[in-house]
């Protein structure tokens, strides 16, 4: 077999235990499995908080290699493993095609992107770089797409639409003050940057975040930050804020406010996910809360029919047009048959991200539900066959798998005052 032949028949493999797990977890029938994935085709599907699949070409596995032959700080090392992960379909036709299989099979048509990492400008700055080239390169498979109009058309003509998003700048280091912080958000915005942010997890100059100890809320800076926003036309995203920060935000702003990738606390008690009492803040100001796939987000040993609970109470909160799915996970095809990779060195953990104990993963065997398991990317089309199982209308679910979060981005777009038209 080629080469090419090999790394398909690995990815189908995997493809095939994510999705037995799916089915096992849902109980589905084979005709309950076939009205999901035939409704799933027709479907408009947009990831409200994405990471678009990984896909290392035997070019980018020869950079990395070479990089720890160097002796390359770890922390080098590990921005350029998700450079050439992200930028891999661009390098060879071999993994371009295993790319495009990997959207056929789930049937994603657009995803709100994670492209500018924070919390340092620079970092934020080369994720800029990795998804411009993606979308420079492969213009027939990607559009970068500022409107949602665009990711409507895009659907209609048989491409992708990916939307820049950005974790936390304004960020934590690499700005002068706060005057410099206001204008690269006016920057990031010609970058195309349609969704940011507030915090990541911990305190940074606009509030607190969702895993300090204090619950502060915005700061007087934040409340600059929020109206530089609904000015720009950029959605706030308050998915790793505190829960004073998320509901004074959706206090003061003019335009509708997100949580894309978050869960319902009142079920699993988790810091990362939102009270009802934030969720009804968050519908109150027109705004969206994505239910994401990290199984340990949702409860212990989180499955489909967890994330299926959490959808179901959060639109009970908030009503069934302010609800979706925003997965935070991806899908990681095979590597090159050649070269192998060699080991990478041990990185220490990010600050930024602080986990407090007790809230990160329990152990790899959880983790592995979205890695190998019904919450993985890729069984994309088990959410639909799940959500019809439930007995949600085409038409509900259609604003669950995408039109809810297009409907927020049009609605803050129309809001904002320096969006240029």
């Amino acid at each position: 077999m080629s080469n090419l032949d090999v790394r398909m028949q690995q990815m189908h493999e995997h493809i095939e235990q994510c999705h037995s797990r799916a089915r096992e977890c849902l109980n589905a029938t084979d005709a309950q499995v076939q009205a999901g994935f035939e409704l799933h085709e027709n479907l408009l599907v947009c990831d409200s908080f994405g990471f678009t699949p990984n896909a290392l070409s035997r070019y980018g596995v020869e950079r990395i290699n070479e990089a720890i032959d160097e002796q390359w700080q770890p922390i080098e090392i590990s921005e350029l493993l998700l450079d050439m992960r992200a930028t891999g379909l661009c390098h060879d036709d071999e993994t371009y095609a295993i790319y495009r299989e990997m959207f056929r099979v789930s049937g994603v048509n657009g995803t709100v992107n994670t492209a500018g990492v924070g919390p340092a400008l620079v970092r934020a700055l080369r994720g800029t770089a990795r998804f411009q080239q993606v979308c420079d390169v492969r213009p027939e498979f990607w559009q970068k797409a500022i409107h949602s109009d665009e990711a409507r058309k895009a659907f209609e003509e048989g491409r992708h639409t990916m939307f820049f998003s950005a974790n936390n700048p304004p960020a934590h280091v690499g700005f002068e003050d706060g005057y410099d912080i206001l204008m690269w958000l006016e920057t990031f915005h010609r970058y195309g940057y349609r969704v940011m942010h507030l915090t990541y997890n911990r305190r940074n100059f606009v509030g607190d975040g969702c895993t300090e100890p204090t619950n502060g809320g915005l700061s007087e800076f934040g409340h600059q930050v929020v109206a530089m926003m609904n000015k720009l036309g950029i959605m706030i995203d308050t998915p790793h804020s505190g829960i004073q920060t998320t509901l004074d935000a959706c206090e003061i702003s003019n335009a509708p406010v997100a949580a894309t990738h978050t869960v319902c606390r009142d079920i699993s008690g988790h810091p990362r996910g939102k009270t009802d009492e934030q969720l009804r803040a968050l519908a109150d100001t027109g705004g969206f809360a994505g239910i994401t796939c990290i199984p340990y987000f949702l409860a212990a040993h989180g499955t489909i029919v967890d994330l299926l609970d959490h959808i179901e109470h959060a639109i009970g909160v908030m009503g069934i047009d302010h609800v979706g799915i925003g997965t935070d996970v991806a899908f990681s095809a095979p590597p090159p048959v050649e070269p192998q990779m060699k080991p990478m060195p041990h990185a220490r953990n990010r600050w930024w991200a602080l986990w407090p104990e007790g809230t990160s993963s329990p152990s790899p065997e959880v983790s592995r539900e979205s890695s190998h398991g019904s919450l993985n990317w890729i069984c994309w089309p088990y959410f639909t066959v799940g959500l019809l199982m439930r007995g949600y209308t085409e038409e509900q679910i259609a604003k669950i798998v995408g039109a809810n979060i297009l409907r927020v981005l049009d609605e803050v777009e129309r809001a904002g005052e320096w969006a240029p038209q």
